[in-house]
């Protein structure tokens, strides 16, 4: 799910922030970015896990 949002560039690059930052500048600018998202990188993603995922993008330190 991450993977696809990361590679979504309806919401803007990537690049230079972290995945929450994106979210919440795609959410200001009113693009409807998915809430699992942000339940994922708040790290209320209700599977049973201990709420950590990544925070960088994919490309982050690749490009």
């Amino acid at each position: 799910m991450l993977r696809q949002f990361d590679m979504d560039m309806t919401y803007g690059p990537c690049l230079g922030m972290t995945r929450l930052q994106r979210w919440e500048r795609a959410r200001n600018m009113g693009l409807n970015p998915p809430k699992d998202i942000e339940r994922l990188l708040r790290g209320d993603g209700g599977d049973g896990g201990d709420g950590r995922v990544g925070v960088e993008c994919l490309w982050e330190g690749r490009v």
